[in-house]
């Protein structure tokens, strides 16, 4: 799963760079500056603003002799003359703290843009101060983007990045205590794992139903973080910060896609595979090219599909296809299950994936490995 959402983003980071490169909206966005004062001009986006009241603030804010404004959006309601920016979000007035940003939405969401600006409540403009990450502080409470989170002591809470504060008593992560953590000790150690005196933790998205942060129950000072999301101490392994029962940790070894072994036994995340042959283990790598959350595996008996073994299944000949398909000599599987008649010789998939029918061979169509009665 890990690899699959890690592919999506970098997927959904390439697709949209591409359309905006494709479009010439990218450059567009490149020069859009905010507001600009140079040379006695003041402009916004490159537009030039001629009103003489105008007091740029910062890129995204400015004020004039009657409103203030959040990049093209004005709000007449805050105090004009106490009104100060403090980032690129916070702003405040005497009376008041505002947390600002900017969204798209809907079918023009590359071309379209808008802005929001939330009073801060109940926060005091005279106490308020910035941390960093869209946190924020006054006497009294923490913020983020703008929304108020209790925390033990708010005199020493400090922001370690957009996950992670703490205080003098707790680390919070996503703005939610860290029950048994100790603030004064507590500190991130790479992307999945933080620390304290007594701690390790394993932080991130688990899946539906789980924790984002676990206490790893580990020897600390044997402990090392491995490919993620493994770690091991000396005598146990870890995935996702769970430990996996059985493994030998001096033998253990990283496979990817979620496999693993020892010296003995074959694992899927968490689970170990019975049966399976741990020295002849490979990897099917060209699952790796999908989005699919299937994982291919194979020994010198046996194919496997995350872990669960594909009975019937030639492992000289077994190949991935797409769409949860695989073919071998004689059987063409859909996941774990052969369908029944399908001719593997002829045997293709649609790239597309979608509508009556997402496969087909010389006889018949197929929709997740059902053939599809054609009228």
């Amino acid at each position: 799963m890990v690899r699959i959402l890690t592919a999506m983003l970098r997927l959904t980071k390439w697709s949209i760079k591409t359309v905006l490169l494709f479009t010439g909206i990218l450059p567009f966005f490149k020069c859009s500056s905010g507001y600009k004062e140079r040379d006695g001009k003041i402009t916004f986006n490159g537009t030039e603003i001629t009103d003489k009241s105008f007091v740029v603030l910062s890129e995204e804010f400015a004020k004039d002799s009657t409103a203030a404004y959040y990049k093209d959006r004005a709000f007449s309601y805050a105090d004009v003359p106490s009104f100060q920016a403090l980032d690129q979000h916070y702003a405040k007035d005497k009376n008041k703290v505002y947390y600002c940003d900017e969204y798209r939405e809907g079918q023009n969401y590359y071309l379209t843009k808008k802005q929001t600006i939330l009073e801060v409540k109940p926060a005091d403009p005279a106490s308020f101060e910035i941390l960093r990450s869209g946190y924020a502080k006054d006497k009294s409470h923490a913020y983020f983007q703008g929304i108020a989170f209790k925390v033990k002591d708010i005199s020493t809470l400090k922001a370690i990045n957009i996950s992670f504060v703490k205080d003098d008593v707790q680390a919070y992560l996503n703005c939610k205590p860290i029950v048994g953590s100790d603030g004064k000790t507590f500190e991130v150690i790479d992307a999945s794992y933080a620390k304290d005196t007594a701690h390790i933790f394993f932080y991130g998205y688990t899946g539906k139903d789980k924790k984002d942060v676990y206490t790893i129950s580990c020897n600390k000072a044997s402990f090392v973080v491995l490919d993620y999301p493994y770690s091991k101490d000396n005598e146990h392994v870890f995935y996702e910060g769970q430990k996996i029962n059985g493994v030998n940790a001096s033998a253990f070894k990283v496979m990817g896609n979620g496999y693993s072994k020892d010296d003995e036994g074959i694992y899927f995340e968490l689970k170990k595979i019975p049966g399976a042959d741990a020295p002849t283990l490979e990897l099917y790598k060209e699952g790796d090219s999908t989005l699919e959350s299937l994982n291919y595996a194979k020994d010198k008996n046996s194919v496997f599909l995350d872990n669960k073994k594909i009975n019937d299944a030639d492992v000289a000949t077994f190949r991935i296809l797409t769409l949860g398909y695989g073919i071998d000599i004689k059987h063409v599987f859909y996941k774990t299950s052969i369908v029944k008649n399908a001719d593997p010789a002829s045997f293709k998939t649609y790239q597309h994936g979608y509508g009556d029918a997402d496969a087909e061979d010389v006889k018949s169509k197929y929709l997740e490995g059902k053939k599809v009665v054609v009228e």
